[in-house]
């Protein structure tokens, strides 16, 4: 695995953390300006919108493993992986996840995010 697949799965990791999910300047820097995700629900979510829900989101702990990194060209790669949520009421749901991510002005951004329920 190369420096920027380690970056990457460093940068998703970083993702999943409450203190930069609740980072508004932290998360703009991280999304692309044209960031999409297709969430778990099936609802579609623009940047704008990212950027307004995590702010308020419950304090969550999120487990991330079993990361696979596919380069598709020399400035995007693909991250898929799992990740487990332990809820506030302590029940567990867990998702496929799929990000795509580009190399924007000098930095890492994810362009794209899709999470699929699985069982945990």
């Amino acid at each position: 695995m190369n420096e920027n697949h380690k970056i990457v799965i460093k940068l998703e990791k970083e993702l999943l953390d409450y203190s930069t999910r609740t980072n508004l300047k932290k998360l703009d820097s991280l999304l692309s300006d044209d960031f999409y995700e297709i969430g778990t629900s099936g609802r579609t979510y623009t940047k704008k919108v990212i950027l307004d829900q995590l702010s308020k989101e419950t304090r969550s702990k999120i487990k991330a493993d079993n990361f696979e990194s596919i380069e598709l060209s020399l400035d995007v790669i693909q991250l898929r992986f799992k990740t487990v949520r332990k809820n506030e009421d302590g029940s567990l749901s867990a998702s496929l996840r799929s990000s795509i991510w580009k190399f924007n002005n000098n930095q890492w951004q994810m362009i794209f995010h899709q999470g699929t329920r699985t069982n945990p």
